[in-house]
């Protein structure tokens, strides 16, 4: 596995393992075999782990839902958007309202005696009257419900929260009673009703202790957990007999990353074995202190069962972590369509009586991946959505979508809008990143819904529609603006207040009657069009120098009107403060520089760019250099590729793939296929196929077919990356064209946007995304070290300086042919070896 100068090579690493690890860390050299004991005892620079002989702590707010809170997932039905922000408003107005020595936001904590780990409690007093007789503390509640539906008892754990600050008063200033005052305040007739209770030290205590009593169960278990997790990762070593080469490399870079609170960039071909090279260093740095959680963060479903799989290897090597994996409500939800409402969905009524009981079973367990999720949700009769983020908050590593991480409408409020813990990023496929993020920070409407909805609303809600009728008519103006200039979009560079105007007073008036949580056939497209209209909002607010606002004609009568993010890199960067470090890595992160620009906007942090661990007589890599697929020499172009790739599928009776830079280009060569290959050895991807239909696809690349199989799809779609077709599954794959994406509107803004910052537009918005389409097909042929297989790039542009500069190292292999003939030469030749 290892070239002769290994040796010097592995002292070089131990070196720097020394330099970067803290004392008592092990990082095996399983291909030495010994692992890096004597490193440990040298004399080096400690890191600073989050110290383990500090309490652990819970705030009062957790405590008191953890062990109190009961009921429905959703009892309360649709909330305005402004809630949280007017509840923080409404504290701030009661206590403005209170007299001179009242003292406000009193920050207090209390370690709980006897607690083994140590356990510290903490909060925030919204009121204090200290210098009173007796002491009253006060907690304030923000409700939009009439004030005289609110009865003394009307939610036990409002007092519950209160009773737990009373009683840390009391014990800190050694109080023998204290009274509290438990304030509800009407968000919109700014009225206000307060109950008061009485308390003795002794009641106090006896509550709080109850409470705590059955806390600390649950908080032994997880200590206890987390104990063996901790003992488990020391001991562990790398899960395989031993490192491919690059793999040792890539781990100790990552955890170098970690170490320093950096972000890495790692360019690591298919076979490396990126995932474990990201996961190991990541687990052993979560044993050392560094990091309290790993996310591993995918783009799509074949990333997130690589992940799976590497955790559960190293578990075979006796770690003891658990993870969860996240899944989309509309996948996961045992009621579709996803519907919360406690009177429909049996799993959404009492879940939070039931939940506790499914968490019991989190030491039985240690990988709450989707089937078992689904099982537990099912013998409990809970929300398996739900029931997945309510495990997160007690596992180890977290995998899931990016969304989950950077998209603002999603993200996992329970873990990133508080003080956050030192979390691990590990972005997958992280080439996939910019254009998600892109979409995460853009917003569009679409005329004709407004005007559907508009017209759905009339007989019902009259003023509603004449709201939306406003948002119409401005669409509508826009797109006669774009028909009298004799454009297909109009483009601004600034925003279109007008419309925002409009779109506000619909939303405002959308709120007020979703509050009202009316029952109606219209109310899910009103609820769809006004999320769709709040995302406009918000990403309004976002707008700067990297975003411009456009109209752009769509069919007969339709217009979309958009607000465009041209530049992830500014706004990915507040959700990457959120983690102590981020390692993104992919098989085809080229050109690096690209992507870091894209992600962070910087190219300071470290990067590695690995070699491919294959050997290169194991591939024939061809150009045909004579046909040419720009647009305007397409149809010129069908006849001699179907030629080209029935030369190529005859040479070598296997399982073949051919990459289409569209369905329409797709569909043109296809027509001609058939009049050379016979019907059953073609295999066509349709648009929209479902995951049965995808599975189905794949299962016909059998290793053991008796005759060879064509796969037709289209570069950067469902069979474009993350399928895993190893060995005489799959030995040729022919990409057709140089995956540069169809001109467009959105490709021409980002273009003239990096145009304008150093002249690379062209490159930025078409030239390296087609690439890296191309080189994420072509890494479907070789996936083994034993595979043998063969790729051949049709275009002229493949042998263009611009384009071989972008080359991985591995292809400095290639032939260039110019015919038929030369393809049938060159694979006659290959084949032979075999």
């Amino acid at each position: 596995m290892y070239p002769a100068s290994w040796d010097a090579l592995s002292i070089l690493i131990q070196t720097l393992f020394v330099n970067y690890c803290p004392v008592g860390a092990t990082f095996p050299e399983r291909s030495l075999g010994k692992s890096v004991e004597s490193s440990n005892k040298m004399q080096t620079e400690p890191v600073s782990p989050i110290e383990t002989s500090l309490p652990r702590v819970v705030s009062v707010h957790g405590l008191v839902e953890f062990v109190l809170q009961s009921g429905d997932i959703t009892p309360g039905g649709f909330q305005k958007r402004d809630r949280a922000q007017a509840g923080t408003q409404g504290h701030k107005q009661v206590q403005s309202n209170r007299p001179e020595g009242y003292q406000a936001e009193v920050e207090i904590s209390c370690r709980v005696e006897g607690a083994d780990p140590p356990l510290e409690v903490r909060g925030r007093i919204d009121g204090l009257y200290a210098n009173a007789e007796p002491v009253i503390l006060e907690e304030i509640k923000t409700t939009t419900l009439s004030l005289e539906l609110v009865g003394d008892n009307h939610n036990p754990l409002h007092w519950a929260q209160a009773q737990c600050y009373a009683y840390m008063v009391a014990r800190q200033q050694n109080l023998s009673k204290i009274s509290v005052h438990l304030t509800y305040y009407h968000l919109d007739s700014k009225q206000e009703k307060t109950f008061e209770r009485h308390f003795t030290l002794a009641e106090l205590e006896t509550f709080f202790h109850g409470l705590i009593t059955s806390y600390l169960d649950w908080f032994r278990k997880i200590s206890a957990l987390q104990s063996r997790r901790d003992q488990s990762i020391q001991e562990l070593e790398f899960p395989y007999e031993e490192y491919r080469p690059g793999q040792r490399e890539m781990a100790v870079e990552v955890y170098k990353a970690i170490r320093n609170k950096d972000r890495l960039y790692v360019q690591s071909p298919t076979g490396v074995g990126k995932t474990i090279a990201a996961l190991f260093p990541a687990v052993k740095a979560l044993g050392q202190g560094l990091a309290a959680k790993i996310f591993y963060l995918t783009a799509k479903t074949p990333g997130r069962l690589v992940a799976e799989k590497a955790l559960d290897d190293m578990r075979q090597a006796n770690l003891q972590l658990r993870s969860v994996t996240l899944t989309a409500k509309e996948k996961i939800c045992f009621c579709p369509p996803v519907n919360c409402d406690p009177e429909i969905c049996p799993f959404a009524r009492g879940y939070f009586d039931k939940v506790k009981l499914a968490l019991e079973e989190i030491d039985q367990h240690q990988a709450f991946t989707r089937p078992v999720i689904e099982e537990l949700a099912r013998q409990y009769e809970i929300c398996p959505f739900e029931f997945s983020l309510d495990l997160a908050l007690w596992m180890d590593c977290i995998i899931c979508d990016y969304n989950y991480v950077f998209d603002p409408r999603v993200y996992l409020h329970r873990f990133f809008d508080f003080d956050t813990e030192p979390y691990i990023f590990l972005v997958d496929e992280a080439h996939n990143l910019p254009d998600r993020a892109r979409a995460m920070y853009s917003a569009e409407l679409d005329k004709d819904a407004v005007l559907e909805l508009q017209r759905t609303l009339k007989p019902h809600l009259p003023e509603l529609a004449k709201n939306l009728n406003a948002i119409n008519k401005f669409l509508l103006e826009m797109r006669k603006a774009c028909q009298a200039e004799g454009k297909d979009a109009l483009v601004e560079y600034e925003l279109p207040e007008t419309l925002l105007k409009v779109i506000r007073e619909f939303s405002q008036k959308a709120e007020d009657w979703l509050a009202l949580n009316t029952p109606a056939d219209f109310r899910q497209a009103l609820l769809e069009l006004y999320f769709l209209c709040l995302n406009y909002l918000r990403t309004a607010e976002y707008f700067d120098s990297f975003y411009v606002s456009y109209f752009e004609r769509l069919g007969q009568s339709n217009l979309k009107a958009k607000i465009f993010c041209l530049d992830p890199a500014p706004m990915l960067a507040m959700p990457l403060e959120r983690a102590r470090s981020t390692i993104f890595f992919s098989a085809t992160l080229l050109p690096i520089e690209y992507f870091m620009k894209l992600l962070t906007g910087a190219t300071t942090h470290p990067k590695r760019i690995f070699q491919s661990p294959f050997p290169q007589e194991n591939v024939c890599l061809l150009i045909h250099d004579r046909i040419s697929t720009k647009y305007a020499q397409r149809a010129d172009s069908y006849a001699a590729i179907a030629d080209a790739i029935e030369t190529i599928c005859s040479a070598h009776l296997g399982n073949y793939l051919v990459y289409f830079p569209s369905y329409a280009y797709l569909a043109a060569v296809l027509e001609l296929l058939q009049e050379k290959l016979p019907e059953g050895r073609l295999l066509v991807q349709d648009r929209g196929m479902s995951e049965t239909e995808r599975e189905t696809f794949l299962e016909r690349f059998s290793a053991s077919n008796q005759e060879t199989l064509v796969g037709l799809a289209v570069m950067g779609g469902i069979f474009g990356e993350g399928i895993d077709l190893v060995g005489e599954r799959l030995i040729g794959v022919v990409v057709v064209g140089a995956g540069v994406p169809q001109l467009g509107l959105e490709r021409d803004l980002v273009k003239a946007y990096f145009d304008s910052r150093g002249g690379s537009g062209f490159a930025y918005a078409y030239q390296y995304p087609g690439f890296n389409r191309v080189l994420q097909a072509t890494g479907r042929v070789i996936r083994a070290e034993t595979d043998r297989g063969v790729i051949v790039l049709i275009d002229d542009r493949f042998t263009h300086a611009r384009y071989r500069q972008l080359f991985p190292t591995h292809w400095q292999g290639y032939q260039v042919v110019q015919s038929t003939r030369e393809i049938n030469e060159k694979l006659t030749r290959f084949w032979a070896q075999d």
